[in-house]
């Protein structure tokens, strides 16, 4: 009899996983059939990040093509999609229809004098549907985590719905941008170290694990600078889960760090020359404000669920901490939100850009209330989110997947916003998603479902705002 009710439990957890990847999928082709995407031209940042793929179809593999081209993104990125691109373009030479005429024009040059040009139209449309593919498979190391979590049947869809609604994910997408792929390679990462430790005191698998993890971290790393977040939350988790047996883990994670270290020296900094301009070290606290603020109406469900729980005794310091540091950050260092002009690579300048911005500077325009205060409160609602959030996710074991799986994502989120207090150059608040995979874990596991589904169906709004601004024409 309970080999019968495990069976049917499994091919319960099965059908519901299914669906949950057929919604993803639908919600994917839904995006490409019922948007403009499919005949737009470059969109967003297409116009740079598909320039050194292109070159790489059309002139080979060269050094100075494959490493020292000009993009903020590196190899890791470029590399996958010009080597599988190359399979699928059927003219790599292909020339775009420049019409004087047409507005739009322009966008089929290169942006930077004597550049190489974009991707033209058919070869853009390919790179495209590589990310699409990437957005898509992603669900299935998510799914794989969320069933290691405990999360089974029916919330299956639910984790599902929430990466659809995670702020940009859909848009980017359908777009030949980086985050798409980078988002597929920190799940296959996550779920590596989730997976590899296994539950309970024993690590499942001691070896094949960190190679495994520490082979996807390189990748990453050298896809872009935003991975370094990754590798101080799993040495600290690790650690807090085994001890000095850790050691495996932590020794994948230095590698993969000093295997990025020759291409630092070979580009002189994080990035290529040309972008060093845009992206550089330095210390700063305005950036850590505003990646504060931007994530107020992803975390803000978790300060709202601790505020309603009636036994909030343990780690209450967490938030506490969390909303007085927001205050004072936006106090202390507030951005300053004027709109970029145009991107210059030749000056140093330091900007904040995206939905937070455009948010702030909107409600501010309408209401009268100063941008800074608006960040502020923002900005407290994010931190205490997050240290409400921390201290839910400290309350389960480390031993067992879900409570490893919301460390990782915690410290993760921690060590990155760190990390951006010694940047200098541009912020973006889309550069969020690269860190916040398993959020969708995260609201169906620890939230009351009641408020899962407002914090899914708000972000729901913000993701079709998205898609009209970005992908219709």
């Amino acid at each position: 009899m309970t080999s019968l009710c495990c069976d049917h439990e499994v091919r319960r957890d099965r059908l519901w996983a299914i669906a949950a990847m057929a919604l993803v999928l639908a919600a994917t082709l839904g995006l490409r059939w019922t948007t403009d995407i499919a005949a737009k031209p470059p969109t967003f940042d297409e116009r740079w990040i598909t320039r050194p793929i292109a070159d790489l179809m059309r002139r080979g593999w060269t050094v100075e093509t494959a490493i020292d081209f000009q993009e903020a993104k590196g190899p890791g990125m470029i590399w996958p999609y010009a080597a599988i691109g190359q399979l699928l373009v059927v003219d790599p030479n292909e020339v775009a229809p420049v019409d004087p005429a047409d507005a739009s024009a322009e966008v089929w040059t290169s942006p930077t004098p004597g550049g190489p040009h974009p991707a033209p139209p058919q070869m853009l449309s390919v790179l495209r549907v590589l990310s699409m593919v990437c957005f898509v498979i992603s669900i299935i190391p998510l799914l794989m985590l969320a069933q290691a979590a405990g999360i089974r049947g029916p919330p299956m869809v639910l984790v599902a719905a929430g990466y659809l609604v995670l702020p940009y994910a859909a848009v980017l997408g359908q777009l030949a941008m980086g985050e798409a792929s980078f988002v597929l390679l920190s799940l296959m990462l996550w779920a590596v170290v989730v997976l590899g430790c296994g539950e309970g005191n024993r690590t499942r698998h001691p070896v094949a694990g960190p190679i495994l993890a520490g082979i996807l971290m390189v990748v990453l790393l050298h896809s872009r600078p935003h991975a370094a977040a990754f590798a101080p939350a799993i040495c600290i988790v690790t650690w807090q889960r085994e001890s000095w047996r850790c050691w495996p883990w932590v020794l994948a994670m230095v590698m993969a760090v000093l295997l990025r270290i020759p291409l630092w020296v070979r580009w002189g900094g994080l990035v290529s020359s040309d972008f060093q301009n845009l992206h550089g070290l330095g210390f700063r606290l305005e950036s850590l404000t505003y990646l504060a603020a931007a994530l107020s109406p992803l975390l803000g469900a978790f300060l709202v669920a601790w505020l309603l729980d009636q036994g909030r005794r343990t780690l209450r310091w967490m938030p506490l901490t969390g909303v007085g540091l927001g205050c004072l950050l936006g106090v202390l260092a507030s951005p300053d939100l004027t709109p970029m002009e145009g991107l210059d690579l030749d000056r140093q300048f330091n900007h904040y850009a995206g939905i937070a911005s455009t948010a702030t500077r909107q409600l501010s325009a309408g209401s009268g209330i100063p941008s800074a205060v608006i960040l502020s409160a923002a900005s407290a609602i994010g931190l205490g989110g997050l240290g409400a959030f921390a201290a839910m996710a400290y309350q389960h074991s480390v031993r067992g997947a879900l409570g490893m799986l919301l460390r990782l994502q915690v410290l993760t989120l921690v060590w990155g916003l760190l990390l951006y207090t010694l940047t200098r150059g541009a912020v973006f608040d889309r550069y969020l998603l690269v860190w916040i995979g398993v959020l969708p874990v995260a609201w169906t596991g620890l939230l009351p479902r009641w408020l899962a589904c407002i914090q899914i169906a708000g972000l729901a709004f913000v993701a079709a705002w998205s898609a009209s601004t970005w992908l219709m024409a």
